[in-house]
């Protein structure tokens, strides 16, 4: 469970409503940064509509989703990092040494004649992750996965996000 969050979508709003401020005209707050894209074996490119940045008591996470969830479009690509992680390039294997917990790719499927989000586990991978003042780079990250047919899929492609905001016009 996460302690706290950060969507790139505003979260000052009240009722769908901005917060009114008499002496000022409306202001949004978004991310200073954000943006999400990749390129997934035998699928459709991936462009992020909506970047979260999240963290827990000993985890950071990152989740860039596309499209609206409940849609057969919607896909997420998930990070869980170890709450200190540093820049630099880092190797993943799950239960491994280093400070990546995890990655992930969530698309729709079909399973047992069910309709369902499928979580495609990451079973290998790589990012080059930048820090710098409250922003987290993934440069360049590729990973392999297995989707719902367990054939291997690999994504690669790059993040940025923002963990402050601005006040926006």
């Amino acid at each position: 469970m996460m302690a706290n969050h950060f969507s790139t979508r505003g979260k000052d709003k009240i009722k769908g409503t901005l917060k009114p401020n008499p002496k000022q005209p409306p202001r949004s707050k978004q991310a200073l940064i954000s943006d999400a894209s990749a390129t997934i074996t035998d699928r459709a490119d991936f462009k992020a509509d909506d970047i979260m940045l999240g963290s827990g008591l000993k985890t950071l996470s990152i989740a860039a989703s596309a499209a609206t969830f409940g849609s057969y479009e919607y896909r997420v690509i998930n990070f869980i990092f170890d709450l200190g992680i540093e820049s630099g390039t880092h190797i993943f294997e799950p239960g491994g040494a280093g400070p990546i917990r995890g990655l992930s790719y969530v698309e729709f499927a079909v399973v047992g004649g069910n309709e369902i989000y499928y979580n495609c586990e990451g079973i290998s991978g790589s990012l080059t992750l930048d820090i710098i003042d409250h922003a987290y780079y993934i440069r360049e990250f590729s990973f392999t996965a297995q989707d719902s047919e367990q054939k291997n899929i690999t994504l690669t492609g790059h993040v940025s996000v923002s963990s402050s905001l601005c006040d926006c016009t």
